[in-house]
């Protein structure tokens, strides 16, 4: 058996010698496959698992830890890989494309909910209704804001310098998630 993450940063454990899915693979005895990406949106992240997911069997766990619907991701076709771009805390300054997204977000917020419902409600939709179809048992984790915001109530003991989870912190998170993942 497997355990599957796929995510953002907060997934992949930046700022931490070890991530909240890898934590939960060594208590459950599972082999840990992690396909985090820093700063990686949500459409990204539906989208990389449903490029993925035939690596999965039935008795693997797949956990998405769920990014902040800001985030914008996009294939470079002059580099061949793709780019993500954390416009929520200005990472990634002079990408080429930078300034259209902003626009795009500044722009989207204002029509009611779309960007809330594009970049959160679907990509959600999308991977809850791959894993249905094909017997997989996955977990969703709200990472940003939801669990960040939970960290930062004990922002000392939990967060790293740059406002990722420390060790203390996936620990936590891991602690909070064990429940329901005992329950797959």
């Amino acid at each position: 058996m497997k355990l599957f993450q796929y995510g953002c940063s907060v997934s992949l454990g930046e700022e931490a010698t070890t991530c909240y899915g890898k934590l939960l693979a060594e208590k459950y005895n599972l082999e840990f496959i992690q396909r985090s990406e820093s700063s990686a949106s949500n459409p990204w992240i539906a989208l990389h698992f449903c490029e993925t997911f035939s690596d999965i069997s039935k008795n693997d766990i797949v956990i998405f830890g769920w990014s902040h619907p800001n985030r914008q991701s996009w294939y470079n076709i002059r580099s061949n890989k793709w780019e993500h771009m954390n416009y929520v805390q200005g990472k990634k300054p002079g990408s080429a494309l930078v300034d259209s997204c902003k626009d795009y977000i500044l722009n989207q917020y204002e029509a009611d909910g779309y960007i809330e419902q594009l970049h959160s409600w679907y990509p959600k939709h999308i991977v809850t209704t791959t894993c249905k179809l094909h017997g997989i048992k996955y977990m969703h984790v709200d990472c940003v804001p939801g669990m960040v915001d939970i960290l930062f109530e004990n922002k000392v003991k939990y967060i790293a310098d740059h406002l990722h989870p420390n060790d203390e912190g996936h620990r936590y998170i891991h602690s909070l998630l064990q429940e329901e993942l005992s329950l797959l």
